[in-house]
């Protein structure tokens, strides 16, 4: 039987953890390297329905997309909070692995699975920075409709709901860029190398910003943009387990109804 150890360093085998920036708690957060796994589920999120699903039917090992212990605490408490979820998986025996940014660069993960949505041609990656520490999580490629196309595959996949849109719906968009999860950031690199922009968390100033580059963004929402790389981190756990996994990404961890 493999224990928590074993399918860290498996999985690490694959994200490649040491490449991530410093910021990011990727990795063992929670229990006994050396405890044998029997049972392993996967959420997007650990949030309050994930650990009482798992209070109810507790597994040797979850594996989580976001973090649940982001920045450093003196204190695990019962209530309500990242710490009090943490002591709530503790007392029922849970091992808790973090793959963040890490899954989000390699092949296969967050972003590639974001391009492929989008049948992207040559896809290239963009937006990493090796001096610090920083994988590059956004990808481009070519892609061959107007903006209104790219509204169309985002409205089909994950519904019209918080989908918005900036910019020119008949637009050529011959060269589209993603990213998964929160990409503001990264509108000035991804001006350089695409028409538009598929991401998340696009507040109004980096929204006026992008238009003034001459980028078009669709914002589906964080969690939207990040849910075919969570369907691709399932698959990657139960290749890496060998067996069934118990899927809990359809708890979703949306914060905006």
């Amino acid at each position: 039987m493999p224990t928590v150890k074993d399918i860290a360093s498996a999985i690490a085998a694959r994200t490649h953890p040491e490449d991530t920036p410093e910021w990011d708690p990727v990795g063992l957060q929670l229990g006994d390297p050396d405890e044998e796994v029997d049972t392993v589920a996967v959420c997007h999120e650990v949030t309050e329905p994930v650990v009482s699903r798992l209070e109810e039917s507790p597994v040797d090992l979850l594996v989580t997309y976001h973090p649940l212990l982001f920045t450093p605490t003196t204190r695990l408490l019962a209530g309500r909070s990242p710490g009090a979820r943490s002591y709530r998986l503790i007392r029922s025996g849970v091992s808790l692995l973090v793959t963040h940014t890490d899954f989000d660069s390699c092949p296969g993960g967050m972003a590639d699975s974001l391009a492929a949505l989008f049948d992207l041609g040559d896809v290239a990656e963009f937006g990493g920075d090796p001096a610090a520490a920083l994988p590059a999580i956004g990808r481009y490629g070519a892609f061959n409709g107007t903006l209104a196309t790219v509204d169309a595959i985002v409205v089909d996949e994950f519904g019209p709901g918080g989908v918005r849109i900036n910019g020119d719906r008949e637009m050529i968009v011959g060269s589209l860029a993603v990213v998964p999860g929160s990409g503001s950031t990264l509108i000035e690199a991804a001006a350089e190398v695409a028409q538009a922009l598929v991401t998340g968390d696009v507040g109004h100033h980096r929204a006026v910003a992008a238009l003034d580059l001459g980028l078009a963004v669709v914002d589906p929402g964080h969690t939207a943009t990040e849910r075919p790389g969570i369907r691709a981190l399932v698959a990657m756990v139960t290749e890496v387990v060998g067996g069934e996994v118990v899927d809990l990404t359809s708890i979703d961890p949306r914060t905006w109804d």
